[in-house]
């Protein structure tokens, strides 16, 4: 059976044998028109190559054959022309003359989806270089990646970060389209190797720019805390990374205190919301410790949303240390590069915070058993020094003690010798002389003005060790002189 097509409108209507190769043309983007019973596709110029691959082939239903064929490209001969004429007239120029296939390459603005399909501008910002009165103001094509073909290009699209701002190369065939008479760029494929060179240039200058302003290398010069108890967390809340990240802490069984930052991690925010939390945790650095930047796994595109001037600079400027865990294996963005410390995953990033503290708790027994030891050590000499103390006071004490027992039985001696001569002198015949009081009077005590009148004598007796006392009473003390 053959294969026929025609266009209607926008639409390439397929008819004849089509069963047999419908997977062939949903691949193509076809769509089944269930009232007509028949397969279409939009009108483009790959859609027109890829058909004719097939075996089909055109059969004109728009021309009626009793009328002479005009050429679309020749302009009508009366001086005006319908509107739906000259949108016809501009088609069959641009098919005509514009049927290849070109690169071009630009600036991505206005990115957005819809139904597996790709939509953006390509623009040239203004030339710089040029005068102000000569500057070429932004030119901007629309163009469009039909979801047949992004699946040929997935590979192609998984790494490149698709976003406004993000400069591409693209081959394109252009689509005139009737209705709204627009000219759009029909993606057929994309230079990879433009768009990562790009991307590596715009990495080079921001790292260029965080060098220059002195916060490259500023959040690294930090001292994380021994005790990081006390985390801002900044990831997507009830997130994959939000739960490992807190599972992790909780099992080490520490009293950490964790004050979430709902943020974008991916998307055309994430700059935004990350930069105003950092901003935000810097100005309350008094209630945390660090600060942890984390992210589920994702494709090394992902990683792109992190190679942001706008966040590199919040890290740089950051007052406390600031920890990384974006998800990503291979490769590192720049806000890992600017990080006091970054790690692969959230658990990592958990872990890291873990042994932080329990190696600070581990230098800090250590401690603690060197100075415990060191007590030890200096009681144990202390106790050796009283103990050898102890002993020469002792041997001190005891050649004190012989020494005064020496001395005692050399006064017992003196005294024994002087109570022998006193002994001695009573039984010459002489007295001694007290007071009512027992106090041993001498010559001079009578001299005073009130001298003792009572006075007991006490003289030597006959038998051993006794002696005579004698009362007696004071009438009249004078002093004279010697009669000798």
């Amino acid at each position: 059976m053959n294969r026929n097509y025609h266009t209607l409108e926008n639409k390439i209507i397929l008819s004849g044998d089509t069963f047999s190769i419908k997977d062939d043309i949903k691949k193509m983007g076809g769509k089944w028109d269930s009232s007509n019973k028949s397969w279409w596709l939009l009108n483009t110029q790959i859609a027109v190559e890829n058909i004719l691959k097939l075996g089909f082939k055109l059969i004109d239903k728009d021309v009626n054959p009793s009328q002479p064929k005009q050429n679309s490209s020749e302009t009508p001969q009366n001086d005006t022309m319908s509107v739906s004429h000259f949108v016809l007239f501009i088609e069959s120029i641009i098919k005509k003359n514009i049927s290849g296939k070109y690169w071009i390459n630009g600036e991505i603005s206005s990115f957005k989806t819809s139904n597996g399909h790709i939509f953006f501008d390509l623009i040239d910002k203004e030339d710089k270089n040029k005068s102000t009165l000569n500057s070429l103001k932004a030119a901007s094509i629309s163009c469009i990646l039909w979801s047949g073909r992004r699946q040929f290009l997935e590979e192609k699209i998984s790494k490149i970060l698709f976003k406004d701002g993000t400069k591409i190369k693209i081959l394109v065939s252009c689509d005139f389209r009737k209705e709204g008479s627009k000219i759009s760029a029909i993606i057929d494929d994309i230079d990879l190797q433009f768009t990562q060179g790009e991307l590596a240039l715009q990495r080079i200058n921001i790292v260029s720019e965080l060098k220059k302003l002195g916060l490259y290398h500023k959040n690294k010069l930090l001292k994380l805390k021994n005790f990081t108890l006390n985390i801002a967390l900044i990831t997507a809340d009830n997130s994959r990374a939000y739960s490992d990240f807190i599972d992790e802490l909780k099992q080490s069984k520490l009293s950490f205190q964790i004050s979430l930052f709902d943020c974008n991690m991916q998307g055309e925010k994430t700059s935004e919301n990350v930069s105003k939390a950092l901003h935000y945790i810097s100005d309350q650095i008094d209630l945390f410790d660090c600060v942890v930047i984390t992210r589920g796994g994702g494709s090394r595109l992902d990683l792109r949303w992190f190679d942001d001037l706008e966040i590199a600079k919040q890290i740089g400027l950051s007052k406390i240390p600031v920890i990384t865990a974006v998800g990503h294996f291979d490769d590192i963005s720049i806000s890992d590069e600017v990080s006091f410390h970054s790690e692969k995953t959230p658990t990592a990033a958990a872990r890291y915070l873990i042994d932080n503290i329990f190696n600070s708790l581990h230098i800090f027994f250590l401690r603690l058993e060197k100075v415990t030891h060191l007590l030890l050590k200096k009681t144990s000499a202390e106790r050796q020094f009283l103990f050898s103390i102890e002993e020469r006071l002792s041997r001190a004490a005891i050649r004190r003690l012989e020494s005064e027992k020496r001395q005692l039985k050399g006064y017992s001696q003196i005294l024994k010798v002087f109570q022998t001569s006193i002994t001695q002198t009573l039984k010459r015949g002489y007295a001694l002389v007290y007071d009512n009081s027992g106090n041993l009077l001498k010559g001079k005590d009578f001299l005073h003005q009130a001298p003792p009148i009572d006075l007991k004598l006490k003289f030597a007796s006959d038998c051993e060790n006794q002696h005579i006392f004698v009362d007696v009473s004071v009438k009249e003390i004078t002093q004279k002189s010697d009669p000798s």
